[in-house]
């Protein structure tokens, strides 16, 4: 079905728009879509999402429909997410629709992936840049680099294609007067393998789908160690997926299918540059796995009052689990954890083995069944409805039924092509706790913070309302306004417990249930073509996000969001194309015993990109990403502009 015709509100972005961007991963492309943020996951290398205010906890993340696994349980980092060969982007926001989990209370992010060509071909793509010499920290001419190779053929029947994906960065820093840095140096680097058959769906047969891949992650920058000495941390990721999906042919439909593996190994290390002094000095490991399996039934049913009638139902089985384990050296064994394992190393030193999480597990089934009715008049007015439930039973905290209603009506403006389409939802959010956010202990002492998991959390729930106008003429002009309010009771956040370590440098969150809260606010946006060679995406979001209780905004939210894309075509072998984003009135901190805010200071980023296709295999790329160089104060802590600066980069894709 088009998305144009479907009943919940969704946004699209296409490849086109995403090669533009010359994306090396999602970031690059969903920083474009309106009403989406970023943030920095703090400690890490990469962004999580937010939709309608709600953080990536709620934002479930699909490629081809199939969940992608936070890192250790934690927010999906969408850095380690490749660009490569997506379809499209298809982005729901809110809990609009039965047919998505518990973890969708903010909306989808579905990563449509385009299928492996026929006969056989390949792709050499790089890019490098620098954030310039006053930043990097190594002498390398282009320190920051892209690379990606892909190649594909068909043997009897069966078409493959093989992927490298190598994303290289050297360290980088805003104060170089001071020790610690901001980036880090490393590789993020996925390896991936497709096989599919090849068939012509409009023959309804047996389509099959097998992906498996690597993703590996080893990074390290230079951080002051809990016992304040010169160090560095030290991170590695090695994660595993596999997964199988296919549809086949019914009366009247199909059944489809998927089933999910993955498992990944998180290792880091908080070192003493000294070797002599190994106090302070720190390792964890933490393992994860999800398995996930789905059978689903689409059904044409017939006409009904005039109305033509589809059904989608299907099951869905969930599990995961975590566990971890820490490795520390200290001057004492003083404050130990109950069954630590303590051993005296010469020179005085204790060194102290702890598992931190016992393996823990969780497992779901989930039922889901929607049915979508449709009426045309045969004068322009179209009406849909979209009924549907979900049932989720989950191990630990038993079951729960989230229904939903979608309506949409499309009416057609006299004998023209321009169409007024009207969506209104309703949806009940469902969210049990994952794993980190009960058990996970997510340990950043060296920056002054950790942040504890809580095992007697509750579900938190939400009420979503959405309603949406687009006026379209269906091919050069896309105008859209809508508004949401999400109440949402129990919301799982991490909060000060007033408890310090280490002598008051370290001060203790705890993840813990507030009671009330609410996002609220409204999205202009406007797509055209002005003329066959300029074309523009203009967007404008606010955002109203509070904790009722304590009467005090959430934070890291950007009250008001402004995004524009302009791409001029002056040929039709070159581009060149500008983007805008503007971010003002974000919270970074709320104190709990006044409850005073703290903003961090507006940010405004804009980013230029040129591409030249030199021949019919060979495309010639450059651009600034943050032109206008707006980045964080150091030394502020509550700044939350970005940390990477000015970049200058250039590249080439060549394709056979």
């Amino acid at each position: 079905m088009p998305l144009a015709d479907a009943p919940v509100r969704t946004q699209i972005l296409r490849a086109d728009d995403i090669e533009r961007l010359h994306s090396r991963d999602i970031r690059d492309a969903l920083r474009m879509l309106p009403g989406i943020q970023l943030r920095e996951i703090h400690g890490k290398t990469g962004e999580e999402v937010m939709l309608q205010g709600l953080n990536g906890d709620r934002v479930l993340i699909l490629v081809d429909g199939l969940p992608v696994s936070a890192t250790t349980g934690s927010t999906v980092d969408t850095s380690q997410l490749s660009a490569l060969d997506i379809e499209q982007i298809e982005v729901i926001p809110g809990a609009a629709s039965a047919l998505y989990g518990s973890a969708a209370m903010g909306g989808v992010i579905n990563i449509i992936t385009r299928d492996t060509p026929s006969g056989s071909g390949g792709r050499v793509a790089f890019q490098a840049g620098t954030y310039g010499e006053s930043r990097e920290l190594s002498d390398t001419p282009l320190p920051q680099r892209h690379l990606l190779a892909s190649s594909h053929t068909h043997v009897s029947g069966v078409k493959a294609q093989a992927t490298l994906d190598r994303r290289t960065s050297a360290e980088t820093d805003l104060n170089t007067d001071t020790y610690p840095s901001n980036g880090f140096d490393g590789d993020k680097t996925e390896y991936s393998l497709r096989l599919q058959n090849d068939v012509d769906q409009a023959t309804k047969a047996h389509q099959w789908q097998l992906d498996t891949g690597y993703y590996d992650e080893d990074l390290s920058n230079r951080r002051l160690s809990n016992a304040g000495y010169e160090g560095t941390k030290i991170e590695t990721l090695g994660r595993w997926r596999m997964s199988l999906q296919g549809s086949l042919p019914a009366d009247q439909g199909y059944w489809r299918y998927s089933l999910l593996h993955e498992t990944q190994q998180n290792e880091t290390a908080q070192l003493n540059n000294d070797p002599a002094i190994p106090a302070g000095n720190l390792w964890r490991s933490t393992g994860y796995q999800q398995q996930k399996g789905s059978l689903q039934r689409e059904q044409t049913l017939g006409l009904l009052g005039g109305y033509r009638l589809r059904h989608t139902s299907g099951l869905e089985v969930f599990r995961e689990s975590i566990e971890q384990d820490k490795t520390e050296y200290k001057l004492t064994a003083e404050g130990a954890a109950e069954g630590a394992d303590i051993h005296l190393e010469p020179g005085g030193y204790y060194r102290i083995d702890t598992t931190e999480v016992a393996p823990e597990s969780r497992h779901s089934g989930e039922l889901f069944s929607s049915v979508m009715a449709t009426r045309d008049n045969g004068q322009g007015l179209t009406l849909e409805w979209s009924p549907g439930a979900r049932w989720q039973f989950d191990s630990d905290f038993g079951g729960y039924v989230s229904p939903a209603l979608a309506a949409r009506q499309a009416i057609s403006l006299g004998h023209s092509e321009w169409q007024l389409q009207l969506r209104e939802s309703v949806g009940v959010g469902y969210r049990v706790p994952n794993l980190k956010n009960r058990y996970y202990i997510f340990d950043h002492s060296i920056n002054g913070y950790k942040v504890l998991g809580d095992p007697d959390l509750e579900p938190e729930y939400s009420r979503s309302y959405q309603v949406s106008a687009s006026l379209t003429d269906l091919s050069r002009w896309h105008l859209e306004a809508s508004v949401f309010y999400n109440r949402i009771y129990d919301l799982i956040e991490a909060a000060s417990t007033g408890e310090y370590e280490d002598g008051g440098r370290v001060a203790i969150y705890r993840y813990t249930n507030l009671a009330n809260a609410r996002t609220r606010g409204y999205e202009f946006s406007v797509q055209g073509q002005f003329s066959k060679t300029f074309r523009q995406r203009l967007s404008y979001a606010w955002l109203d996000a509070r904790d009722l209780d304590a009467g005090a905004p959430l934070i890291n939210r950007a009250e008001h969001v402004a995004k524009l894309m302009l791409t001029w075509q002056p040929h039709h072998r070159w581009d060149l194309t500008l983007t805008g984003e503007y971010q003002g009135g974000l919270t970074s901190y709320v104190n709990a015993d006044t409850g005073e805010a703290t903003q961090s200071p507006d940010t405004v980023r804009w980013d230029l990109k040129t591409g030249y296709q030199a021949n019919d295999q060979l495309l010639l790329m450059a651009g600034i990403n943050n032109l206008s160089d707006a980045v964080r104060d150091p030394l502020n802590p509550y700044d939350r502009r970005p940390t990477q600066g000015r970049f200058p980069y250039i590249g080439l894709d060549f394709r056979i």
